[in-house]
């Protein structure tokens, strides 16, 4: 991997997207307290997550293949600027209906942020995606498990919800202006790019769609696992909600773990090894979490759990742009929306079963996307194309 300008504007981006991510989670509590004085129901609080949902796969789709056209680093650029106005008009907008446009905006724009950083870091690094998009994706780790601490802290120090995201908006505009300023002057998008604005070949692909499977099964046993295993080791073990919670913390720290360890070793032991060795990592360590009733126990099938999922999106997307190396933003895209589906989908099947049954057989039933990780690692390191 090498640190030049482009790769730097990546790392520095996706530490600030890590904070983002978390920003509204955090501030969520501040949020639902102000609209509920206002006459506000939770079901219409609870409408800024599909919200979200939504407004992140029109991001990403429309970012990726935007992203192919008009280069990567401007992209990234203009997806700040805009991710800025978003956040400083949430931040002034009183209105539930202006503040959920906005919010829609919001997520749009950090969805175009995530798929141009990762279309502008992979092909920086041609000879070493899958290292450079580990990395990438461990430093977003790092803003995502520390900035929870920076704006829990200004929460008890009084300052309002509203002026976090005038604070947050603030950072994005530098880094959108900085972003266009470092725009290489070199590149010629239309000499660089294919003319048609979507490569269908891409979809027809088996090994792109097994890529596709892997993000989304990769986020849907992450997200339902970290929605529900606080609740679930309250209700069932009897833990503390301090224990429980602080599960969620070491997944992180597992993952962040992970993302560097693949970064090192995923360009030498090739792309197909380390996804089908990840695959045996997590179907071996996530029995732990779900038949463990000892707090030990259940900590270090969260961690091995957290540390065995790490590295398959960035891999995964290192795979896809080594296929399609002049489409690297269609990847990007593509795969950041089976993401955002495996956010949706399976957390809700998982309330519902475990509604039905309990949460442990709802964690259990979610095995069966494991083993669609196990096929499509195996897959993938039969036909070796991202070696």
């Amino acid at each position: 991997m090498h640190l030049h300008r482009q790769t730097i504007l990546g790392l520095t981006g996706y530490l600030f997207i890590g904070t983002a991510s978390v920003l509204i989670p955090s501030i969520m509590p501040s949020i639902t307290n102000e609209y509920q004085a206002a006459g506000l129901s939770l079901a219409a609080i609870g409408l800024i997550f599909p919200t979200r949902a939504a407004g992140s796969i029109l991001g990403n789709l429309l970012a990726g293949v935007g992203a192919d056209q008009v280069g990567y680093a401007r992209m990234v650029g203009l997806a700040s600027l805009l991710l800025a106005v978003a956040l400083a008009l949430a931040g002034i907008a009183h209105p539930w209906l202006l503040f959920l446009a906005a919010f829609v905006v919001i997520s749009g724009a950090q969805g175009s942020l995530g798929t141009g950083i990762n279309a502008l870091t992979a092909d920086a690094n041609p000879q070493s995606r899958a290292a450079a998009l580990n990395t990438l994706h461990g430093v977003y780790g790092i803003g995502a498990a520390l900035s929870p601490l920076i704006f829990g802290y200004l929460i008890e120090q009084g300052v309002a919800w509203r002026w976090m995201l005038g604070g947050t908006a603030l950072i994005w505009l530098v880094y959108g202006l900085v972003s266009l300023l470092l725009q290489p002057r070199q590149e010629k998008v239309a000499e660089q790019r294919p003319s048609q604005l979507f490569d269908w070949s891409m979809l027809a692909s088996v090994p792109f769609l097994a890529l596709f499977a892997i993000a989304f099964f990769y986020n849907g046993i992450a997200y339902s696992l970290l929605g529900w295993v606080a609740l679930f080791m309250q209700e069932s073990a009897g833990f503390s909600a301090f224990f429980s919670v602080s599960l969620i913390s070491i997944f992180y720290v597992a993952l962040t773990v992970g993302r560097f360890s693949c970064a090192a070793i995923s360009e030498r032991v090739g792309y197909g090894v380390t996804l089908m060795g990840l695959a045996v990592g997590i179907a071996a360590t996530y029995p732990l979490v779900v038949l463990s009733s000892s707090g030990l126990w259940v900590a270090v099938g969260i961690f091995l759990t957290g540390l065995s999922l790490s590295g398959l999106f960035p891999t995964a997307l290192a795979y896809g742009s080594r296929l399609f190396p002049e489409r690297s933003g269609a990847v990007a895209g593509m795969l950041n929306v089976s993401m955002t589906l495996g956010a949706m989908i399976p957390p809700v099947w998982t309330g519902v079963i475990a509604e039905a049954w309990s949460f442990q057989a709802a964690l259990g039933v979610n095995y069966v996307m494991v083993a669609g990780l196990l096929v499509a690692a195996l897959y993938l390191r039969s036909v070796n194309e991202g070696r």
